[in-house]
């Protein structure tokens, strides 16, 4: 039996309740991953929480938040496939340097 699609819909990851009301419903996410349980392998197929998703900034040690992040495709255009100078791949849009974040301003429109 799959408790992780059953009320009250924990995270895959943390088992926090991500069902509505809970305040993790809006931005959960439809997930899978095994988990290790006492020296067992668990699949685990449900939701996973924003909070868990979460990844840290490759400039700084805060974590971005869902849909916070800018990439260097975002930036240079769809067709440029690398990383931003310094080796950074995800981060805060407050993290850009001055020429990144002018590009970033134009490309957005």
């Amino acid at each position: 039996m799959n408790n992780y699609m059953l009320d009250p819909h924990p995270c895959i990851f943390c088992d926090h309740p991500t069902n509505f009301g809970s305040g993790r419903f809006v931005n959960r996410l439809p997930a899978d991953t095994y988990h290790e349980k006492g020296g067992m392998e668990e699949y685990r197929d449900g939701y996973a929480c924003a909070e868990c998703m979460a990844t840290e900034c490759d400039r700084c040690p805060e974590f971005l938040e869902l849909d916070e992040d800018v990439t260097p495709e975002m930036v240079y255009g769809e067709l440029f496939a690398g990383l931003f100078s310094d080796r950074a791949y995800r981060v805060h849009a407050g993290c850009l340097t001055e020429e990144e974040a002018r590009r970033w301003r134009i490309s957005a429109g």
